[in-house]
């Protein structure tokens, strides 16, 4: 649980909604290619209603801005179904990658695994006090793209699990390519902050509206969105 989980939710029922076509995607969905557990019948790229609403605006603002960058949403709402898929999954290639024999069954023997894990996927917990960002319809992953739909170079991957991925990796790395990677990351975070978004500690790419980590970080008394 992290410490913005410990915020109330005063759920305003917003309504979940299709992300316009005027936006690019990243395609095929990275996650369903996985295996996730999307129901295809409900769509997949999804937010709330005001979320979308905030998006088109800063849409509109990234041209003003930089009119050779485009908006890229490569994940947006998550049922809790794919979050439980996508942390199990992180679960395992981590105990791989440290060579230990173990199932998701065994978490609870490896915390410190867990810990790292959470780190950038959210425990899939059930308990609506403490909703996945993704599962409540306010957090998307998002980053820049050329005229094409082709991912700009952002200095990480996105669901890279390492400091790179940290929004101010590069902001003392006094080196050409870093440079350019930290003019793009501070791009992304401007244009989303001034829509009201906000940013994940640990992300640069994970930026959410009306959930608890942007109830946490703009001291309000409760989040407006819970689980859906």
């Amino acid at each position: 649980m992290k410490i913005w989980n410990e915020i109330p939710i005063e759920e305003n029922k917003d309504k979940l909604i299709d992300i316009p076509s005027c936006f690019k995607f990243f395609s095929p969905h990275p996650y369903y290619c996985l295996g996730a557990p999307y129901n295809l019948d409900k769509g997949i790229w999804k937010l709330r209603e005001e979320v979308v609403k905030r998006l088109i605006k800063v849409n509109d603002y990234l041209k003003l801005k930089n009119n050779g960058f485009y908006l890229l949403i490569y994940d947006s709402w998550r049922p809790i179904e794919v979050q439980e898929f996508m942390f199990n999954r992180e679960f395992r290639l981590a105990c791989e990658r440290l060579d230990i024999d173990a199932s998701v069954k065994d978490m609870a023997r490896y915390p410190l695994i867990k810990k790292k894990v959470e780190e950038y996927w959210a425990y899939p917990s059930f308990d609506k006090r403490f909703p996945p960002p993704h599962s409540t319809g306010g957090a998307l992953d998002i980053t820049l793209s050329d005229k094409y739909g082709n991912i700009v170079n952002m200095g990480s991957d996105i669901d890279q699990m390492d400091e790179k991925s940290k929004p101010d990796f590069y902001n003392n790395v006094d080196k050409e390519e870093a440079i350019i990677y930290n003019d793009r990351r501070n791009l992304l975070k401007e244009i989303m902050l001034e829509f009201e978004f906000v940013q994940h500690p640990n992300e640069w790419w994970h930026f959410s509206y009306g959930d608890q980590l942007w109830a946490w970080k703009n001291k309000k008394a409760s989040a407006i969105y819970g689980k859906i």
